[in-house]
């Protein structure tokens, strides 16, 4: 089973070898096969509806579709968009085992919901505007959670240890430093930002 974070935008940019000058912002879909690993898995969502744009991509839902980074240049450059403002380039995904996904379920590990692409679209273009990627999609979560009626839960769980440790990786990953540069390696084996003691420990404490 393979799926795609949607709430973790990035401060990532990667060049247009196709169209000279453009840059396309990165989301971080998922510690499978990111930028950072040998063979990255990269897609490109958007809600294009032209005939040429349909035939180059697969559909996901009513009026979202996704194709390859590839594609995506090559319809820019057509003019059947107008820019990489018409696409969420999305890089690595998440990934489940035979049974594995069902077995999360099983104990309760995420909450099911239906969507319309509508409400996707209208998140997703929120999220362009100029969310904080220190965030780590919190209030992305947040809102959905209360879409849903789970408010009350979404609120005892502000704050948390595991709400303070995702905005901690999402700062080091996520984010771009002050000399330029953005983490998103999904192991410090390979470039990603180690965490010092102290940090965590700070952490700690402020979950406490």
């Amino acid at each position: 089973t393979k799926g795609i974070i949607l709430n973790r935008p990035s401060d990532r940019m990667m060049d247009d070898d196709v169209n000279e000058g453009l840059k396309w912002r990165v989301w971080y879909g998922g510690d499978v096969q990111g930028l950072d690993s040998l063979m990255p898995d990269i897609v490109c969502l958007h809600s294009l509806r032209s005939k040429e744009a349909k035939e180059a991509s697969v559909t996901v839902m009513k009026d979202i579709q996704w194709t390859s980074f590839e594609n995506a240049k090559k319809l820019v450059k057509k003019g059947v968009a107008s820019g990489p403002e018409d696409f969420w380039l999305v890089a690595g995904y998440a990934g489940w085992g035979p049974s594995q996904l069902s077995g999360e379920l099983d104990r309760k590990s995420w909450y099911m919901c239906a969507t319309d692409s509508q409400t996707l679209l209208k998140e997703l273009a929120r999220q362009s505007k100029g969310v904080d990627p220190r965030d780590g999609g919190l209030d992305t979560w947040d809102l959905l959670m209360q879409m849903i009626g789970r408010g009350e839960t979404a609120d005892e769980c502000s704050g948390s240890f595991d709400d303070l440790m995702l905005k901690e990786w999402s700062q080091a990953n996520l984010v771009k430093f002050d000399y330029g540069e953005v983490g998103l390696a999904k192991s410090p084996l390979i470039g990603g930002a180690d965490l010092s003691a102290g940090t965590v420990d700070q952490i700690m404490e402020e979950a406490a």
